[in-house]
Formats: structure tokens, C-alpha cells, sequence
């Protein structure tokens, strides 16, 4: 989960937009094939910022732009780029998450039980030079969370 964190880590400022949607959701490790012996459990809460223009959606985390993606009735299903780092330990080393999610937007219309947002995502290591880390081993997560109300 190390690499979620790297991934959340870059902070250059305010990109987020006036408007949207706000959900507080906590992301939940469910399978770790490229550590499949690690026990370390994952748990985060995070910010996330949705943005609608149409049926294209922008997703935000805390401050900064975190992915991009497509709006469909209830299920917003979202990407971003190819996100990288390197190190003269570990070498180069690039992933990419996917993320599909069933949301209310205050109607709960879509989400069934107490949750605004139901849905999952997943880090696929596209690029490694790392011994360790397999191109195409993944990290899947449960991604849960509900509504924050507009002031």
C-alpha cells in the first residue's frame, strides 16, 4: 500500500474547482498480490471531490486532481495516469489505479443500506524495476463511504 500512499502524497496546491460533489470514504486493502505474504492490514479515509460536466467526471482527493472518468446513471467508473517514482533502492517503479463505484448523490437512489459510495479500486504496476514487484501484479481495495451535505 505503499504506492497508494506515494500516489497521494504530491501536494502542489489548490486544483479543486468550485461545485461538486463531496464523499468522505475509507479505503480498505482486500487483496495484495504483489506482497501476497504480507499481513500488514490498510485502512485510510480520504477526501474525494467529484466533479461532473456532462457525463465526464473529474475526481478529486483533498486538493489535488486525482483521476478522471465517465458518469453513468449510478456507477462513475474512474482512471488515472500512469504514476511513477524511482529510486536508487527500489528502480523504477509505475502503477495505475482503476476505480468503478455505485454513488448517491443525496437521493440514495443507487447506494442500498447506510453508504453513499459502494465500490472498488485497483493499482496495476505497469512498469518495475524492482525484483520484487511484478509488472501486472495488482492491489484491490474496498472503497466505502457516505455524502458530506454542502454548507
Amino acid at each position: 500500500m505503499i504506492l497508494l500512499l506515494s500516489l497521494l502524497a504530491c501536494n502542489r496546491g489548490s486544483d479543486v474547482p468550485e461545485g461538486g460533489t463531496t464523499y468522505q470514504v475509507t479505503v480498505t486493502a482486500k487483496t495484495d498480490e504483489c506482497h501476497p505474504e504480507s499481513t500488514t492490514p490498510y485502512q485510510e479515509e480520504f477526501t474525494y471531490y467529484i466533479f461532473l460536466d456532462a457525463s465526464n467526471a473529474s475526481v478529486y482527493v483533498g486538493e489535488q486532481l486525482f483521476a478522471i472518468g465517465l458518469a453513468s446513471g449510478c456507477t462513475l467508473t474512474y482512471q488515472t495516469p500512469i504514476i511513477g517514482e524511482a529510486s536508487d533502492a527500489d528502480g523504477d517503479i509505475k502503477w495505475q489505479l482503476f476505480g468503478e463505484a455505485e454513488v448517491d448523490a443525496g437521493d440514495d437512489a443507487c447506494v442500498p443500506g447506510e453508504n453513499d459510495w459502494e465500490g472498488s479500486e485497483v493499482f496495476e504496476v505497469v512498469v518495475s524495476e524492482n525484483d520484487s514487484l511484478e509488472v501486472g501484479c495488482e492491489y484491490i481495495t474496498e472503497v466505502k463511504g457516505k455524502l458530506v451535505p454542502n454548507p
